[in-house]
């Protein structure tokens, strides 16, 4: 059993107690709690997955002695996290060295924007162990954060436990690795999850999130998935059996392709789910994700056609168009794309 213990002087230090002597002082310890421990010896601190700075890790013997300290003089902080940058994470990935902490605003959730409060699959989510979160730090960009077993479901208790959607996440103990080429946070067996107002950290990213709110960079309406444009102090739905006017912006697919088969030419239009389905990726998470490689492009620059699009080239798919005389009378003839189905999918009766 490991655990972290803070002294008198803030120092955090790693504990340990073998496996034999786990019985004998799990019932009398509480988190959180004061306690006196005596004869105990050090142990040199791991090199690997380490979760504290000092060098030592504090072991329990056969004759240690644990007693609870009532109303102590001295202040003891409850928790102590350990943050780290963007670059610092760079720094360390791959090496299976010290697991730091993150908070930041969570962009995605399983996939999901959090525009409207997304629905977790956790049969889902229980079959693949894991769960996927895109989270931005104020101080570097978008980053994939796996969270695994436990974690994971902490994680979908957490979340579906507020009565609004939470956006701070705060989790613990993350280990950095490269997946596909892009760095990732994985989460580790002593990693914890918090959320919103549950620790300072949360408190003061919500204070920081306040005085830097975010440039929206989505451009379609949550309510309909029409076009929204900009209007004077808010996003207008161009479409006019919705006309919200106050709408909150979600990216959405609008794509024109060329396809053929045996013998025809044809262009299709992608819009929606039709593109997710096509790629595998959000639009949304698309977006992000180009934004997380360039900084410094500013909210108003448009973006170029995304490598989930481009790698489609010379693939083979099943698509379910919507036909109509606007098709064969118009100069663009373009067909809409309503669904992509397998291969294997056998013609409707």
């Amino acid at each position: 059993m490991e655990m972290l213990l803070i002294d008198e002087q803030g120092t955090v230090i790693q504990g340990f107690i073998p496996p034999g002597r786990i019985k004998k002082y799990l019932p009398e310890m509480k988190r959180g709690s004061v306690y006196k421990l005596s004869n105990f010896y050090g142990l040199k601190n791991k090199p690997m997955y380490r979760v504290a700075d000092h060098i030592a890790t504090v072991s329990f013997t056969w004759n240690s002695e644990m007693s609870v300290l009532l109303d102590i003089p001295i202040s003891f902080d409850e928790d102590r996290f350990r943050f780290h940058s963007y670059e610092d994470f760079k720094a360390n990935c791959d090496l299976k060295g010290d697991l730091y902490d993150v908070v930041g605003l969570m962009k995605l959730v399983d996939g999901h924007t959090l525009i409207e409060r997304p629905t977790l699959d956790e049969v889902k989510i229980a079959t693949t162990r894991h769960i996927m979160v895109h989270v931005q730090s104020h101080e570097g960009p978008v980053i994939k954060l796996y969270l695994w077993d436990q974690a994971a479901t902490d994680f979908c208790k957490k979340f579906k436990s507020y009565e609004n959607t939470p956006t701070v996440l705060l989790v613990t103990a993350v280990n950095t690795k490269r997946l596909g080429g892009t760095l990732a946070l994985t989460s580790m067996s002593p990693t914890r999850v918090f959320m919103d107002y549950d620790v300072q950290p949360t408190i003061d990213y919500f204070t920081w999130l306040g005085s830097n709110p975010e440039i929206a960079k989505q451009i379609a309406c949550t309510e309909c998935h029409s076009k929204a444009n900009k209007g004077a102090n808010s996003l207008i739905c161009t479409n006019t059996r919705c006309g919200k006017v106050n709408t909150a912006g979600v990216a959405q697919y609008r794509a024109k392709i060329s396809v053929y088969d045996s013998s025809e030419q044809a262009f299709f239009v992608l819009l929606g789910d039709a593109g997710h389905e096509l790629t595998g990726r959000h639009a949304s998470e698309l977006v992000s994700s180009y934004f997380e490689a360039n900084e410094n492009k500013g909210p108003d620059h448009e973006v170029p056609v995304p490598e989930a699009l481009i790698s489609t080239i010379g693939q083979t798919h099943k698509f379910y168009v919507k036909v109509t005389d606007h098709n064969f009378s118009g100069n663009t003839r373009a067909i809409t794309v309503t669904k992509i189905l397998p291969l294997d999918t056998p013609p409707p009766t």
